[in-house]
């Protein structure tokens, strides 16, 4: 027999309170099954994608050929995580696409969230973006075989620090984050591995301190742990390093620079403003920059590709310059 209670509140609903039913597929954040189940699939597909990549050898082709001043050094501090392994037999591509993913093999384009940074020999982020680039149309590629279209990136901008990343997957103005943001940070106020989906990592690399020989702690920092004992000594950073210094190292002081991150920072101890860099450059001669050698600091980050996730709200106050907080709407 059915619950009275049940079939007091049907009646309730359709009476007192018309259309109060939420219908069956509309979750408690007020996202549908097939928008949440899309994302998913997205993410999935993703991984598929990359997995075959690597399973071929074609993320070892790319090695080779980067960075362009250099082909071929990339092979020496690109990192693979095997968070992933290359095993394409247990990583199938989503047989039903439904909802934002449904959305991106019929329009055959997908937005991802990019930034615009400066691409000389004087950045870090010139000796990583070219990786990135060709794996990620690797992976792209992969997907569009599949499913027998051709997929097109277009590409969402924004200028160069710190921004609302998270927003903007929410917002549905990216489809997905490039490899800009490493797992184990955080954007506007939350752990990225709770505020959003995440893919299979693409890109990972270690981070060395870099010490110039005329310096006076030249001598004195040989280990990572050396370093972690003096909170005296300046640190110079780009922002592929920033949030791993600030974080391990918060009693130093660390200076972040955005553009041309490593000519500034050796104009910084040249002009004795700081001490050392922290960069995920193995040796800065890669850069063309002499007379430095290199500490490994055994810490290690990896960069995937971010989805939105549903239970998950951020504040809007307008301001493009500030990056406005997110929370989570029900924590365990």
């Amino acid at each position: 027999m059915q619950n009275p209670l049940t079939i007091l509140t049907v009646i309730t609903c359709a009476v007192i309170i018309a259309g109060c039913v939420a219908p069956d597929n509309l979750s408690e954040a007020g996202m549908t099954d097939d928008e949440s189940r899309g994302r998913e699939q997205l993410v999935r597909a993703l991984d598929a994608g990359w997995i075959r990549f690597v399973a071929a050898g074609k993320d070892n082709e790319v090695l080779k050929t980067e960075p362009p001043n250099r082909p071929g050094a990339a092979a020496g501090y690109m990192v693979k995580l095997a968070d992933c392994l290359p095993t394409p037999e247990l990583a199938p591509f989503p047989q039903q696409p439904v909802g934002q993913f449904r959305r991106i093999l019929d329009a055959g384009k997908i937005r991802m969230l990019t930034q615009a940074v400066a691409n000389t020999p004087s950045d870090t982020s010139y000796y990583f973006t070219g990786v990135s680039e060709k794996y990620l149309q690797g992976v792209l590629d992969e997907i569009a075989a599949h499913y027998g279209i051709a997929l097109e990136v277009e590409s969402v901008t924004v200028g160069p620090g710190r921004f609302a990343s998270t927003s903007y997957l929410l917002n549905d103005e990216a489809d997905f984050v490039g490899q800009l943001n490493a797992t184990g940070g955080a954007t506007q106020g939350m752990r990225r591995r709770i505020s959003r989906r995440f893919t299979c990592t693409m890109s990972a690399s270690s981070q060395f301190i870099h010490i110039s020989e005329k310096t006076a702690v030249a001598k004195e920092i040989n280990t990572w742990y050396e370093l972690t004992a003096r909170p005296d000594v300046r640190i110079c950073v780009g922002p592929l390093s920033s949030q791993t210094a600030r974080t391990f190292l918060p009693e130093n002081q660390v200076k972040i620079i955005y553009v041309n991150d490593i000519a500034g920072c050796v104009k910084r101890i040249e002009q004795g403003e700081s001490d050392v860099i922290i960069n995920p450059l193995p040796d800065l001669e890669i850069a063309g920059v002499d007379g430095y050698r290199s500490v490994p600091t055994m810490i290690m980050a990896g960069t995937p590709l971010w989805v939105a996730l549903e239970g998950i709200e951020c504040s809007a106050d307008g301001d493009p310059k500030t990056e406005d907080l997110c929370i989570e709407v029900s924590p365990p």
